[in-house]
């Protein structure tokens, strides 16, 4: 409309940043290994999975952690600041280890105290390992038992907890 006399004012459009929520992804590994690779996810408001970098993720367990439950915390690391990010943390979990404790086998002549009994424990690979605590041996044999074969038992005893035990009599 040529009646008026018009002035243009420029107006500005402003981005302010989007809701995004970072989330660690729970982790599970077994007793005496390398923790995994630490992920996480990053979703827009609608749920809808971004694509971006950078956060900073850790955990207070290592691989001599003990079986239980440990934080794997995400922060803001060098994520970008198109987003306005909440955190959720997540959860290694360190599940017992296979191992194996075999009572060992002994001999001894008749009419004699028994030997000590013993026993060794092996992980998943066979390679001989250190626990913490005792397993629990017996045998019905004494200094009076006739010549012949006679069962060592092994039990759990005060075996940790680390591993899940199999246990193989002599």
């Amino acid at each position: 409309n040529n009646n008026y006399s018009y002035t243009f004012v420029e107006g500005t459009l402003t981005i302010t940043q989007a809701p995004a929520t970072v989330t660690a992804d729970n982790k599970t590994r077994p007793y005496n290994t390398e923790n995994p690779e630490l992920t996480y996810t990053v979703k827009d408001s609608s749920g809808t999975v971004i694509t971006v970098s950078g956060a900073e993720i850790s955990t207070t367990a290592d691989k001599s952690s003990k079986v239980g439950e440990y934080p794997i915390t995400v922060a803001q690391g060098t994520l970008d600041n198109n987003y306005s990010y909440t955190f959720v943390n997540g959860t290694l979990t360190v599940t017992q280890a296979p191992a194996t404790v075999t009572a060992e086998n002994k001999s001894r002549p008749y009419n004699t105290e028994n030997p000590e009994l013993t026993y060794t424990v092996k992980d998943s690979d066979g390679a001989v390992i250190t626990v913490s605590g005792s397993a629990e041996l017996t045998t019905t044999a004494d200094k009076s038992s006739k010549v012949g074969e006679y069962p060592i038992t092994v039990a759990q005893g005060t075996l940790d907890n680390n591993y899940s035990y199999t246990f193989v009599n002599g």
